[in-house]
């Protein structure tokens, strides 16, 4: 949940600062949380990547975390095992002159060792005060085991509390037909009254101690969510240690 987001934001707000730069993170998190789904089965993710942004507003990046098979209703430890997901993105953003700021790409999840999970996906975002808005579409949404389309919508808003306290606010709603179908990742595989789409949210505190970013998030989805997903749908709170290079 965090990776995507933080690395947009970045990129969004920052990306003509300079003319040219590499940067990268590291994070150590209790759980990977994406769209309010556990890809670890609640347990802890190393992640980390690089990015470079040019001035011109073109960028390129690359991001990676441990995932568990569990996700991807995984039994076959040949077939259907991922360990890893490596994320490479490109786009473009950029700043209009009244303020708003914009985000084209796409974005391919790649999972070493299972590739029908590999999914890629095209995103828009618009930024301004604090506010984001962004919408993904998926041709395929492979990663849930759908050879069927999804699109996601997501409203963020980030801003400063008092003694420099990050506050982080999310909302995003899933649909598409890819929910529409039995997905695979659940154990065993539902075939009937599964909902079309689910909502997840979350909230999150962050703070810069000693130069490492310190983050706590709570992170939720909708009773359609847990249907489709099982407990990896549920409620938690996320810590997270991270540090940018």
């Amino acid at each position: 949940m965090m990776k995507k987001t933080l690395i947009a934001t970045a990129l969004l707000a920052g990306s003509s600062a300079a003319m040219a730069e590499i940067s990268g993170n590291v994070t150590m998190a209790t759980d990977y949380a994406f769209r309010g789904v556990s890809q670890t089965d609640e347990q802890i993710a190393l992640q980390g990547g690089f990015d470079y942004a040019h001035e011109s507003g073109l960028y390129v990046g690359t991001w990676a975390s441990n995932v568990d098979s569990d996700f991807f209703n995984g039994s076959n430890p040949i077939t259907r095992d991922p360990q890893l997901e490596l994320d490479l993105y490109a786009g473009f953003s950029g700043e209009l002159a009244n303020g708003i700021g914009y985000d084209l790409g796409i974005l391919h999840y790649d999972y070493p060792g299972y590739d029908p999970a590999d999914t890629d996906e095209l995103y828009v975002k618009g930024s301004m005060a604090g506010f984001t808005v962004s919408f993904a579409y998926s041709d395929e949404l492979a990663f849930i085991g759908s050879t069927e389309s999804a699109w996601y919508l997501a409203a963020d808003y980030e801003m400063t509390l008092p003694q420099d306290i990050g506050l982080a606010l999310h909302v995003g709603y899933n649909g598409g037909d890819a929910y529409d179908v039995p997905v695979a990742l659940n154990n065993p595989p539902v075939y009937s009254g599964l909902p079309d789409t689910y909502t997840d949210w979350s909230i999150g505190l962050s703070k810069n101690v000693a130069g490492v970013d310190l983050g706590l998030t709570y992170v939720d989805s909708n009773g359609d969510g847990s249907t489709m997903f099982g407990d990896l749908g549920d409620s938690r709170v996320v810590f997270s240690v991270s540090k940018s290079l």
